[in-house]
C-alpha cells in the first residue's frame, strides 16, 4: 500500500465522486487501503474522521502526511504522481490543456454541481433540503441541455479528450452514470461511450470496492 515509500488511503465509497478516485487509482495500478465510510452516515462526523478533514466530506486521499479533500484534484494529484495516463501530442499542447480545463469545469459546475446535485438534494435528500419538484425538473432539463450543447460535435467513439483515456473520461463517465440512476434519459452516443467505459477492468474492480 505504498507509493515511492508512502502509504495511501481512501476514505470513502458509495458515490460517484468516492468512484473517480477508486477508478483512478485503479487504472493507475497503485495499492492502497480503502476507509469504507460513507456520506450522511455518520461516520464522516467522527472525531476521527474531522481531524482528517474538518469538512466532513468524501472522498479524502492521504498519502503519508498530504491529504486531499476534493476528488477532481485528487486525480490530479495520483496521475501526476507516476506520469500516467501518458498524454498524446494534443494533450500536452497548450490548446489541449485549455480545453482539458474547459471540459473539468464544464462536467464539475454545470453537470455535477448545478444539475445532478440539484437533483440530488431536492429529491433524494429532502428531508435535510426539503422537496422541491421545480426544482428537480428545471435541474434534469438543464443537465440535458447543457449536455447536448456542450457535446453536439463530438460522436464519443473513443475518448472525450485526445486521442488516450484521462481524468476527463473519469468524471464524463461518473456523471453519465449519475444521469442514469437519476432516471435522466440520454442518447445512444453517450450509452455506448458509457458502456465502453465500464468495460474496462479498472472501472468494474473500482466498482466492486466503491459499491459493494
Amino acid at each position: 500500500m505504498t507509493v515511492q515509500g508512502k502509504k495511501i488511503q481512501v476514505w470513502g465509497v458509495g458515490t460517484a465522486r468516492t468512484m473517480r478516485v477508486h477508478w483512478m487509482l485503479h487504472e493507475l495500478k497503485l495499492p492502497y487501503e480503502t476507509i469504507s465510510i460513507k456520506a450522511r452516515s455518520g461516520e464522516t462526523q467522527s472525531i476521527t474522521y474531522l481531524d482528517i478533514n474538518p469538512k466532513g466530506k468524501i472522498p479524502t486521499l492521504v498519502h503519508e502526511k498530504f491529504v486531499l479533500s476534493e476528488g477532481f484534484a485528487i486525480l490530479r494529484y495520483l496521475s501526476n504522481l507516476v506520469g500516467h495516463p501518458k498524454k498524446d501530442s494534443f494533450q500536452l499542447s497548450l490548446e489541449g490543456q485549455a480545453i482539458y480545463d474547459e471540459w473539468a469545469s464544464f462536467i464539475l459546475m454545470e453537470l455535477d454541481a448545478t444539475s445532478l446535485y440539484v437533483i440530488r438534494r431536492h429529491r433524494d435528500l429532502e428531508e435535510i433540503y426539503g422537496r422541491s419538484s421545480e426544482a428537480v425538473n428545471s435541474a434534469e432539463k438543464y443537465f440535458e441541455r447543457m449536455l447536448v450543447t456542450r457535446c453536439r460535435e463530438v460522436d464519443f467513439t473513443d475518448y472525450v479528450w485526445g486521442d488516450r483515456f484521462s481524468e476527463i473520461d473519469i468524471l464524463f463517465t461518473t456523471v453519465l452514470d449519475w444521469a442514469h440512476f437519476a432516471g435522466i434519459k440520454l442518447e445512444d452516443k453517450f450509452v455506448r461511450y458509457a458502456r465502453r467505459m465500464h468495460s474496462r477492468p479498472a472501472y468494474q474492480r473500482a466498482y466492486d470496492v466503491n459499491y459493494t
